[in-house]
């Protein structure tokens, strides 16, 4: 049968992030795919002034509709929320759907770069502990994993035993498998290090690190690696492979700023991630 993933992020109608990055990949890998779009934003953020609608009503009512028909869904997955106003909603999808052998993916969309988003308060920060303590699976990058843990953001290389004491502080913590992104172990190269409930030592996965910033590379990196968990893969490989994919869209990503703006050139990687995750 189809596996069936609900995608809870908003949609930036410019710039190939959230669902316009997300609802790709999973559908090209085979998974049908529900969003609930948690806000519309005409740009995302790197450009000016977007206009943003905030759909929380929407939300409810889209959740009051589906109640009535007999969804059930493989992953869900939790990214950008417009606020912590939004969390009783998510929480209501959360309770509704996360069961039957559903994974709860989070995705907590705080902050990068050591510094928390402007829209990051500490009752938003409480709420997505607690949707990390629900998880099967959180995806924070380095920023976001220090915010979970209240620890400082540290801006050294990412060395074996920091990367392992992070990991397992976060797995004890929320009892969730644990991919934190954006980790540079070695100079030059950037990636994603995981731990699994089973696993006593991180895998850690590199690729060249290409100067320059896109959006949407996180959303790209997420939706890769849930779509390869789905199809049975382990962790670890499922990690290893959203790395390698991101690199290969990143191959052709402009440099200029203006157009970097718009994302990454991902739609033509779509058919070399499919062949990767087939052959496995």
């Amino acid at each position: 049968m189809q596996k069936h993933a609900l995608v809870i992020q908003d949609l930036s109608c410019v710039g190939r992030c959230s669902l316009l990055a997300a609802l790709p990949v999973l559908n090209a890998c085979g998974i049908r795919t529900t969003p609930l779009p948690t806000a519309l934003l005409s740009t995302h953020t790197a450009f000016d002034a977007p206009h943003r609608l905030d759909l929380t009503q929407d939300m409810e009512r889209t959740l009051d509709h589906w109640a009535g028909l007999p969804l059930r869904f493989d992953l869900i997955h939790i990214g950008y929320l417009a606020g912590a106003h939004q969390l009783p909603a998510v929480q209501r999808a959360v309770d509704a759907y996360h069961r039957d052998g559903a994974l709860l993916c989070v995705d907590p969309a705080m902050g990068d770069w050591g510094r928390a988003y402007a829209y990051c308060d500490d009752a938003l920060l409480s709420g997505f502990r607690s949707l990390c303590a629900q998880a099967d699976l959180i995806l924070p990058n380095r920023t976001e994993a220090a915010l979970l843990l209240d620890t400082p953001y540290d801006k050294g290389p990412d060395s074996p035993d920091k990367l392992l004491h992070q990991l397992r502080a976060l797995r004890e913590r929320f009892g969730a498998a644990t991919v934190i992104t954006g980790v540079s172990e070695q100079d030059g190269f950037i990636g994603a290090a995981c731990l699994a409930r089973d696993m006593q030592a991180p895998r850690v996965r590199l690729g060249p690190h290409l100067k320059g910033a896109w959006p949407g590379t996180g959303d790209l990196f997420a939706a890769a690696l849930e779509a390869a968990w789905l199809h049975g893969l382990p962790l670890e490989d499922a990690c290893g492979l959203a790395v390698d994919f991101l690199h290969q869209c990143l191959l052709d990503a402009p440099q200029d700023h203006k157009e970097a703006r718009y994302g990454v050139p991902f739609e033509p990687v779509l058919g070399w991630l499919l062949q990767r995750m087939n052959s496995r």
